[in-house]
């Protein structure tokens, strides 16, 4: 025993035997589970020989989203690679671009897919013709980001698990040796999955996603011709999407793709499948996004007005939304007045008059009756009424 323990310390002072070329835009798992391989390791037994002893802890970790300073600082040092070039690899290089979270936070954001979401049993999402198209496979960051649910340039949904053996895509549970595209579980090759081809009604959806990506590469949106930071516009899509998630009750005349979007919600309360479809409903709230911020503010403000939604629905329960965000609730849908509309002297008078014509008893109730606003809550009704009550008394 006291051999092993101290040749696995021996193996940790020395540098990685193999480093794979980081690939353009690629998720720091997938270049850190290819590395893995080319040492003939698992994630987990790579990480206890040539990091630190924790490597099972290790690998069940999100290493995208993972801040974990040490590791980082010892991946640049065994492998030569720059600070820089490891961050660039890793999610949390988008902060505040495309999400705000505290330093220490485990778990991402809202606008990062989780590497495997419990309630909808989804797992990475890849595009099998761009891992064909690849002289080597390796996953890409933006296939975690919310907003990306198909492929502009093969125009097909991505999809998150190998439809041979239907098991969700899990890079650190690889225990071949082959290339990242192949399934860990029937080691079938993901590049031969036959994804879903966008039908032609709803390549519409393409411009959403070519919209978000570029806004979040240049770090900024046009929006009724004022540049917004992107880190605001993608903090307000986890809203909005919510909003949008109104199933069969959602109103969006203008919107092309509202029957779609209904139907797939009916079909998804009726299958027991529902991967293909879920899939699909994303695709189209992401599309919802993107055109309430197209021909604006009419398309916002016509969905606010369609749904009867409210200032407060718009902003309850939105923690740590941005000034922008705020001050575009506020232009567009205006807190509505708490005590109701503006009530005259005069109606009140009138209101007592007719009363007492009809020989009726004049009282707090019956005079707000006739007007049409709440007895009790509307303040201003309450002091007028009084002050006429006691005048004419």
């Amino acid at each position: 025993m006291a051999t092993q323990k101290r040749n696995r310390d021996w193996v940790q002072d020395y540098f990685f035997l193999f480093i794979p070329k980081v690939q353009d835009k690629e998720l720091l798992s997938s270049w850190f589970i290819r590395m893995a391989i080319e040492h003939q390791r698992n994630l987990s037994t790579f990480i206890s020989l040539f990091i630190r002893h924790e490597g099972c802890a290790t690998s069940r970790t999100d290493l995208d989203f993972l801040y974990d300073e040490k590791l980082i600082n010892q991946i640049s040092f065994k492998s030569g690679l720059s600070l820089k070039q490891i961050l660039q690899m890793s999610l949390r290089s988008e902060e505040g671009y495309l999400f705000t979270c505290e330093e220490n936070s485990l778990y991402p954001t809202f606008q990062i897919r989780k590497l495997v979401d419990k309630r909808t049993h989804n797992g990475l999402m890849y595009c099998p013709k761009c891992l064909a198209e690849d002289n080597i496979p390796y996953f890409r960051k933006k296939w975690r980001y919310s907003f990306y649910n198909a492929c502009p340039k093969h125009k097909i949904f991505l999809t998150d698990r190998c439809w041979k053996c239907y098991e969700k895509i899990n890079l650190s549970k690889i225990r071949h040796f082959k290339e990242l595209c192949f399934c860990f579980k029937c080691e079938r090759d993901l590049r031969e999955t036959i994804s879903l081809p966008i039908p032609s009604n709803f390549l519409y959806g393409l411009k959403a996603i070519d919209w978000f990506e570029n806004g979040l590469n240049k770090g900024y949106f046009f929006i009724n011709k004022k540049k917004i930071n992107s880190v605001f516009v993608f903090d307000s899509f986890t809203k909005l999407r919510y909003l949008l998630n109104r199933k069969e009750k959602l109103n969006l005349n203008e919107f092309p793709m509202i029957e779609e979007y209904k139907d797939i919600c009916i079909k998804l309360n009726e299958y027991n499948s529902k991967k293909a479809l879920s899939i699909k409903k994303e695709f189209i709230l992401t599309l919802m996004v993107y055109f309430l911020f197209q021909n604006y503010p009419k398309n916002f403000v016509n969905f606010a007005y369609q749904n009867n939604l409210t200032h407060r629905e718009f902003v309850h329960g939105f923690n740590n939304f941005s000034f922008w965000y705020k001050n575009m609730i506020d232009e567009l849908i205006p807190m509505k007045n708490k005590t109701g509309r503006v009530i005259s002297e005069s109606e009140v008078i009138g209101a007592i008059k007719y009363l007492q014509e009809k020989g009726e008893i004049v009282n707090q109730l019956n005079v707000a009756e006739v007007i049409g606003c709440h007895s009790m809550i509307h303040k201003e009704y309450n002091k007028m009424y009084k002050v006429i009550k006691n005048i004419k008394e």
